[in-house]
């Protein structure tokens, strides 16, 4: 594998890293108030929550490398899907229910931590998905205005 390949990825999952731990706390943020849906010790909370991105963060790392090792494909696969979504809901059920205690993995109370991380799983995607296109968008524009420079270069000569 290839330094710079591997030191991109790791750019990318820590960047996914701050995104997810961004989303995650502004949906337990707003699913908080009037209740207690996490413990009362927010630092510890976040300290925990924190963890976990990183755990995912690091597991994305990991099987992103052994399933692409010379670099990203563009093509979006359901097994792709798949295999985010369990790199997402190892760390946070076994962390977040098991370890933290933050909800009991046996009961009803799976369906809000399933939903988050779904929701959280998503919108990180949403945003490289767009940034990406983005990217494209604007290294299309600037290979057609070269062409359109070099096309004006031959006809002057």
């Amino acid at each position: 594998m290839k330094k710079d390949v591997f030191f991109k990825r790791m750019k990318m999952y820590g960047i996914s890293c701050c995104i997810s731990y961004t989303v995650a706390s502004l949906i337990l943020s707003a699913l908080n108030i009037g209740s207690t849906l996490m413990e009362s010790n927010v630092w510890l909370s976040n300290l925990q929550l924190l963890l976990v991105c990183l755990v995912i963060a690091v597991l994305m790392l990991i099987t992103d490398t052994i399933r692409d090792p010379e670099g990203p494909t563009s093509q979006v696969t359901p097994g792709y899907f798949l295999v985010g979504i369990l790199d997402v809901a190892v760390p946070v059920l076994g962390m977040g229910g098991f370890l933290f205690g933050w909800f009991d993995v046996f009961t009803v109370q799976i369906i809000y931590p399933i939903c988050i991380l779904l929701v959280v799983y998503f919108a990180v995607f949403a945003m490289f998905y767009i940034n990406k296109k983005n990217i494209e968008k604007e290294l299309n524009r600037r290979i057609s205005k070269r062409k359109e420079v070099i096309k004006n270069d031959e006809q002057d000569n």
